[in-house]
């Protein structure tokens, strides 16, 4: 089987993504976790590229029925909300960090 053009991008694209995510691991820029969660996408959407019959066999394991793209839809969807999520909690504990320091620098201003 001959990879179509947009698959051959697709895989350029996976393989630039990969090696951000090393780089990024190797700076130290994210946790084990973190690279570990990218990495599973990209293999996955790797997976998905190549073997597009995947998608038919994760649509009959999740239950649902009709076009196969579904189940890619509703996945994409629920992984988005949990990068939300992941981004609001991050977000929450700058923000929480950021006024301790700003009441810290407020108090030993105060104190001098």
């Amino acid at each position: 089987m001959t990879p179509t053009i947009l698959q051959i991008i697709v895989l350029v694209f996976v393989l630039f993504a990969l090696s951000r995510v090393l780089l990024r691991l190797k700076a130290h820029e994210f946790g084990w976790r973190e690279a570990l969660f990218w990495t599973i996408i990209w293999i996955g959407v790797t997976v998905v590229v190549l073997i597009p019959s995947t998608v038919n066999v994760l649509s009959k394991a999740l239950g649902l029925g009709g076009d196969p793209i579904n189940a890619l839809i509703y996945l994409s969807i629920v992984a988005l909300f949990y990068l939300m999520y992941r981004i609001h909690v991050k977000q929450e504990k700058i923000n929480h960090d950021l006024t301790m320091l700003v009441r810290t620098i407020s108090l030993g201003k105060r104190e001098k």
